[in-house]
């Protein structure tokens, strides 16, 4: 009986030993994971602040690199700020381009002898509706005070006015804006379409009435058209009419 009960003590001892290995290594195991965990937890925690500084990094970059597109489109517009462009008719005759500009400061009350350096043609072989006339000034306080005698009439100049032939029903006067400013001026206008107020140049820029401070708003690049574009389209689907939109559409002649 002794000799039995000493082989069952001793083989409840190697159990228990063997279980005491087993649960040691298992917490050995656990704690080796928990530590890799940590690791792995610290490593994410650094990486989500290294990303949200690189976010906030790119965000920056991306701000500057609009403000710095925006400056060089502005100084190439800053390069024919002395210049505006007669245009809605075509250019038949080989003095017509002096006499389109001299019939213009007529009509409107402006005397050019003095204040203008230059005065030449703009043949678009490629638009069957219209050519242009640049002028050129010495100063642009002239500039400006000749396109303030324009608005002054409070309507549009007509062709017969300068005894012109046209296919159009009015002659433009205007900045002589650069293709990319060109370009999102007549972007600016197809969002009359949406609502938004008729955009004007000035200073070789497009404004307009924002649609949400009802307040002038300069029309610097692109991104600013996706910002009135969304805030259009946004008032629509929500049925909401503010009272700075306009209900009217209208069509550009640029």
């Amino acid at each position: 009986m002794s000799g039995r009960r000493s082989q069952t003590s001793k083989s409840s001892k190697e159990n228990k030993a063997a279980a005491d290995q087993n649960i040691s290594q298992q917490l050995e195991e656990i704690n080796a994971k928990l530590a890799k965990l940590d690791s792995l937890e610290k490593l994410n925690k650094d990486l989500l602040t290294k990303l949200l500084k690189l976010s906030q990094r790119v965000d920056a970059v991306t701000v500057e690199n609009r403000k710095l597109k925006q400056e060089v489109v502005d100084l190439k517009q800053a390069q024919l700020q002395k210049e505006v462009l007669i245009k809605g008719f075509k250019l038949e005759q080989p003095k017509q381009h002096l006499e389109a500009f001299n019939k213009v400061c007529e009509l409107v009350g402006f005397e050019a002898s003095k204040v203008v350096e230059e005065v030449r043609p703009l043949v678009f072989k490629q638009n069957k509706r219209t050519d242009a006339v640049l002028v050129k000034f010495w100063r642009v306080q002239d500039k400006q005070r000749f396109i303030g005698c324009v608005r002054a009439l409070k309507r549009p100049v007509t062709p017969a006015e300068l005894n012109i032939r046209s296919q159009n029903k009015f002659v433009l006067v205007q900045d002589h804006l650069t293709p990319e400013k060109l370009e999102l001026h007549r972007q600016t206008w197809e969002l009359c379409k949406l609502g938004l107020q008729r955009p004007w140049i000035y200073n070789g820029s497009t404004w307009t009435t924002h649609p949400e401070t009802n307040k002038r708003f300069r029309v610097a690049d692109s991104g600013d058209l996706e910002d009135l574009q969304f805030i259009l389209v946004t008032a629509q689907q929500t049925g909401r009419k503010d009272p700075a939109l306009s209900t009217e559409v209208i069509v550009s002649g640029n």
